[in-house]
């Protein structure tokens, strides 16, 4: 997402640099804070319940069904999510138009300690000029997010301070860390990219180059594993919720990308 944009937006409202570090903070945690994020449907705590008995999170191929929420942040255009169907198969579409927004699902107590993740997409093209490794060009077409609880007071005195601060500023609870499984055009897959204003966000590349555009592609993935390589010397606590990002807002222009199958066991 672009990072000077917000942080200059926010340096209007206040020339504070604890408050602007905070909003920062909390674009970059992509999840919350600064946001406008809908209350989950009352319905949603069910949601998930008969896929628990068989060991598995696997929330619908459907943005409309209240098993997902969206999550905007303020004075950004948001991606837009609905069903299509392509090849035969039902999948969430997210449409970016210089546009930023998540599309999240709370993962259930039972299934919050679970390893494995899997997930299918389909990305017609990547974004021409793209690099996550450039700050202000860390667009992508395709995101999957994984956000972990944690214990916060083993993290230093500064995370503490500013992700106290975005809770008080957002009104909603940080996620402790989260990782973003992403297609990246330029670097190699299995490369850890580190967020330029957290240590509490990583993103980690599953796919490179063009190879496999407008084609469904499978991923599986250790989540656990992940998080001990993107965080050294920590082990995961568990799960809070999954996330579905397609974003375009640091370099405009438009991306899509179609999700399917998202299973958590």
């Amino acid at each position: 997402m672009n990072e000077t944009s917000l942080a200059q937006l926010v340096a209007r409202a206040s020339r504070t640099s604890r408050v602007r570090s905070a909003c920062l903070l909390v674009a970059a945690l992509t999840l919350a804070g600064c946001a406008q994020m809908p209350r989950p449907d009352a319905r949603a705590s069910t949601v998930g319940s008969n896929a628990t008995g068989t060991g598995v999170f696997a929330p619908p191929n459907d943005p409309a069904s209240p098993a997902w929420r969206g999550v905007n942040l303020r004075f950004k255009t948001p991606t837009e999510y609905s069903l299509r169907e392509i090849d035969g198969r039902p999948c969430i579409r997210a449409v970016a138009n210089a546009a930023w927004s998540l599309w999240v699902a709370d993962v259930p107590t039972a299934l919050a300690k679970a390893t494995t993740l899997s997930w299918r997409w389909n990305v017609p093209a990547l974004i021409a000029d793209a690099d996550n490794l450039v700050p202000g060009k860390d667009d992508a077409p395709a995101r999957v997010v994984v956000a972990f609880k944690g214990d916060r007071t083993k993290l230093d005195a500064a995370d503490r301070s500013t992700m106290n601060l975005a809770k008080a500023l957002g009104g909603v609870e940080l996620p402790f860390a989260a990782i973003q499984y992403i297609w990246e055009g330029k670097a190699a897959p299995e490369t850890i990219v580190p967020n330029g204003n957290t240590s509490r966000i990583k993103k980690l590349v599953v796919r490179s180059g063009m190879t496999g555009l407008a084609s469904w592609l499978s991923f599986t993935r250790d989540v656990r594993a992940d998080f001990r390589l993107a965080f050294p010397g920590e082990e995961p606590g568990e799960i809070e919720s999954v996330g579905l990002m397609t974003d375009t807002d640091s370099l405009g222009g438009t991306a899509e990308a179609c999700y399917s199958d998202i299973e958590l066991r």
